[in-house]
């Protein structure tokens, strides 16, 4: 039998209705745009919202705007539907009515968006002002895992940004992440449907895999691995999640039996906090969440935790720190020579 709520069913459906992103933003939340379609709330451990519900990526939370209400503003039922609507209960109906609840459709296959034949501009983008390795980008594109996508809105205006691609078992695209090009842009976009339990992976030969937030974080480990001439970045396995969670790791290890080593090297979120306000540190107190969640299923579980927030932050600081300190070489040797050495080596790290 149905729960009777003290508010008509017209209330009820003008609750469903409310958008939470625009809900958010009147009742004080940080937000901030993660892409066309979503926001998140600063320092939240990954907080997504979306017009009609919301996902908290570090805890697998989700719900919609009056589970959000009750779960971040501590509110009841009853206080929750008051506050989206601004009214009391009771105040428009003298008899109790049932809440009606919609079946969840069905989810659509991703399509890849268009291709463009020339990626230079996403190449430059990856390799100069994220400092990734140009032979490892390059690997990558050759395998379809990055290419440069054209998409279009509505207006007809036309768009390039770099695509990161997760392949299921049969190298058939479940995920597309589109980033801006741009140094300067925020961009982030996931394509419709994309599955992120078939996460941006970079497979390895050995038992080993690090599991990475973002993409670009998996690339610069790979990067800041090759760096280290003793070590075949080859060897490990990497797998990026999109977000806080172990989802796409889960179905790499499903179909990887080998691997015995999981690495988390989620982000060192050093100014996260709770939705209370509380300090929290999101991304190192979910990586020791899986670590023991890992561990009870028979794996060797670790953490590498970045120096800065994240690993193509660490990866620009070594290489900015490689460049100044050519630039203080013997003073002695003829202007021309240290210039040229500096540009060299300029060329060989960021090329």
């Amino acid at each position: 039998m149905s729960k009777q709520l003290p508010f008509t069913e017209n209330e009820i459906q003008q609750v469903f209705e409310t958008n939470l992103i625009e809900y958010a933003m009147s009742q004080g939340f940080d937000l901030e745009k993660a892409d066309s379609h979503t926001y998140k709330i600063k320092k939240s451990g990954g907080l997504t919202l979306f017009n009609k519900g919301f996902h908290h990526f570090s805890s697998d939370e989700k719900g919609n705007i009056i589970d959000f209400a009750k779960n971040y503003q501590g509110l009841t039922f009853i206080e929750a539907v008051e506050n989206i609507l601004g009214v009391k209960a009771y105040t428009n109906t003298s008899k109790l009515e049932p809440l009606e609840t919609k079946e969840k459709g069905k989810r659509g296959d991703m399509s890849l968006p268009k291709s463009d034949t020339d990626v230079r501009n996403t190449i430059n983008y990856l390799v100069k002002a994220r400092c990734l390795d140009s032979e490892i980008v390059e690997d990558l594109i050759k395998q379809g895992a990055i290419f440069q996508a054209i998409t279009e809105n509505n207006k007809g205006t036309v768009f390039k940004n770099c695509s990161f691609v997760g392949f299921d078992e049969e190298n058939k695209p479940k995920y597309c992440a589109l980033r801006g090009i741009n140094s300067t842009s925020t961009f982030r976009q996931d394509m419709k449907y994309s599955d992120k339990t078939y996460g941006f992976a970079m497979k390895g030969t050995g038992n080993r895999i690090f599991v990475f937030e973002s993409p670009i974080d998996a690339i610069s480990h790979a990067t800041l691995t090759k760096m280290n001439n003793h070590i075949d970045y080859k060897t490990d396995h990497r797998v990026s999640e999109g977000c806080l969670s172990d989802k796409a790791l889960t179905r790499y290890l499903e179909n990887n039996p080998n691997i015995t080593k999981i690495v988390f090297c989620f982000d060192n979120d050093v100014d996260g906090k709770t939705h209370e306000g509380k300090p929290c540190n999101h991304g190192q107190e979910f990586a020791k969440k899986c670590v023991d969640k890992f561990k009870e299923q028979g794996y060797h579980t670790y953490i590498q935790t970045p120096k800065s927030k994240d690993f193509n932050l660490d990866l620009q600081s070594v290489k900015k720190s490689v460049v100044k300190k050519l630039k203080e070489v013997d003073k002695s040797k003829p202007k021309s020579q240290i210039e040229h050495k500096i540009n060299k080596q300029r060329d060989t790290l960021c090329h």
